[in-house]
């Protein structure tokens, strides 16, 4: 099973790289527009047409490139108390029903979400200086991060479900791409009452 599990894991750190690089970009573009916006309103007393478009369209890849992102690095807000006292097989099985759960739910989205983006490629851009296509800003970045969390929703079922017959430990894809799970750890400790 390692033979599909490590290359797909690698992908999806990968995937995880360029996710953090663009969220990274569009928080500096709605920062840097909506900056020039207040200075060219209140300073020049000539308002700019088209950053709040920028910035809300930058929001919005943000938002579903962050979540993600987020199912990635396991930081989707979840409550596990049940879940986090059962033996970790047990606890496995319900990890991999979660997940199932979750890849059905995004598998049935995305045709209807194609089906919307189709449409929307057909209405332009009210105020932004290019006519451009409105799905890449709605559907687009929906489809996207849809797709980018089926990918990683099937890699954690096919990862709990190996844990759950073989036993062996599962690797968590944000330790391939550097991301410290230490904190978590410390914050850990510190709601069970063990910090020092």
């Amino acid at each position: 099973m390692d033979l599909i599990l490590k290359p797909w894991r690698s992908l999806l750190a990968g995937i995880a790289w360029i996710e953090r690089f663009l969220i990274v970009v569009l928080i500096a573009v709605i920062v840097i527009s909506i900056t020039g916006q207040v200075i060219s309103r209140y300073v020049f007393g000539e308002p700019i047409v088209w950053v709040e478009e920028v910035a809300t369209y930058s929001f919005i890849w943000a938002t579903f490139i962050g979540a993600s992102l987020g199912l990635k690095s396991d930081r989707h807000v979840k409550i596990d108390t049940f879940v986090g006292r059962l033996p970790p097989r047990a606890a496995a099985i319900f990890k991999a029903l979660v997940f199932a759960i979750i890849l059905v739910l995004l598998i049935a989205m995305l045709p209807k979400v194609w089906i919307n983006l189709q449409l929307e490629m057909r209405r332009m851009t009210v105020a932004l200086p290019v006519m451009v296509p409105i799905g890449w800003f709605f559907s687009v970045p929906l489809f996207v991060g849809l797709a980018s969390m089926a990918l990683t929703a099937a890699y954690r079922l096919l990862e709990e479900a190996t844990f759950c017959l073989s036993g062996r430990h599962r690797q968590v894809i944000h330790e391939e791409y550097g991301d410290d799970s230490s904190s978590d750890d410390e914050i850990e400790r510190a709601f069970s009452g063990s910090a020092t």
